[in-house]
């Protein structure tokens, strides 16, 4: 059975949570489909807590992990992680897919 990969959802969290995120997201195959993740450096910081080296930059260090996901597991899929992960420093947002393919 293929799945619907309908939304894509964005995380932005720190460094020391992407070992328990991805953990969590391989935990529930049934509802995470492919994935990808990068660090970034983000602006804004939600709570200001940025470590010295940080605020004389002026951003902060993060992972973003853009996961494929079926729009009826989004709200399964945050629960599980807000119930295990929950932090003031992790943000995330939905972005619809259009459309999706290989290019082979």
């Amino acid at each position: 059975m293929n799945k619907r990969l309908d939304t894509c959802l964005n995380l932005i969290l720190p460094n020391a949570l992407k070992d328990q995120v991805l953990d969590e997201l391989l935990k529930h195959p049934e509802w995470v489909g492919p994935f990808t993740m990068h660090r970034v450096e983000g602006h804004g910081d939600p709570d200001g807590s940025l470590t010295p080296a940080e605020a004389v930059r002026g951003r902060s260090e993060r992972i973003r992990i853009e996961i494929l996901v079926d729009a009826s597991y989004v709200d399964a899929l945050l629960a599980e992680l807000h119930r295990g992960l929950a932090s003031a420093q992790s943000v995330w947002w939905l972005t619809p897919v259009i459309r999706m393919g290989s290019l082979q």
